[in-house]
């Protein structure tokens, strides 16, 4: 893998772990059943996406603990809805990079399918 490919999995590697902890946070602070279980299998998807990435990486990622923070905090000072909204715009650029490196990644389908499925749950 030449270091251009490198560096997108590792950023989209990344970018799972942290969905996948702010995903996880959300949930623990809602207190409607189905709006939890929603957000915890959108946190499961996320952790599932991270470790394909790790897969192709070999590596090691942590949340960005900022970016879980804020989103947390947004969602907590304005609304579930709101920071979700917000997180919803990030589904559709993962989108948009996923659907440029499906020809050098295996098992990018199933993960595209998992991102626009993601989009609709959150907006609904």
């Amino acid at each position: 893998m030449d270091e251009k490919t490198l560096s997108a999995a590792l950023t989209m590697q990344g970018s799972e772990i942290t969905e996948h902890a702010i995903y996880t946070r959300l949930a623990e602070r809602t207190n409607d059943p189905h709006n939890r279980k929603v957000l915890e299998t959108i946190a499961e998807d996320e952790r599932r996406h991270y470790e394909i990435w790790k897969s192709f990486t070999g590596r090691e990622s942590t949340p960005n603990r900022r970016r879980v923070f804020w989103y947390v905090m947004i969602a907590r000072l304005l609304g579930l809805s709101f920071g979700l909204k917000l997180m919803e715009r990030g589904e559709e650029l993962a989108q948009q990079f996923y659907q440029g490196l499906q020809g050098d990644f295996p098992d990018l389908d199933a993960v595209l399918r998992d991102e626009q499925r993601h989009e609709g749950e959150i907006l609904n």
